[in-house]
């Protein structure tokens, strides 16, 4: 298990999560409100999250796909990422994830 905190509206949520699960998988299964339109399909872009840039670099780079995506997406930076493309790997413990 790896601990993950996301942050709504300056509230902070500490999850456990399993390795292996997305970020909106783990979100949703610990009752954190994420909303993911397309079911995690990486096409719509409504799990958009921003990522503790201390742990971006521990992340692979996002596919074209999601890059689409994200250049859509209206407050966009380059520590975004789609929620549903992000994975849980154990050196990601402590990471915080913001929902705008």
């Amino acid at each position: 298990m790896v601990k993950i905190i996301f942050i709504k509206n300056n509230k902070r949520t500490e999850i456990e999560a399993n390795v292996g699960a997305s970020l909106l998988e783990a979100a949703n299964n610990s009752g954190v409100e994420l909303f993911g339109g397309c079911g995690g399909a990486g096409v719509c872009g409504t799990c958009h999250v921003y990522i503790d840039e201390r742990f971006i670099k521990f992340l692979p780079e996002p596919e074209n796909s999601e890059l689409d995506i994200l250049d859509i997406v209206s407050n966009s930076k380059e520590n975004s990422r789609l929620a549903c493309q992000v994975f849980i790997q154990e050196n990601l413990d402590g990471m915080e994830v913001t929902i705008p």
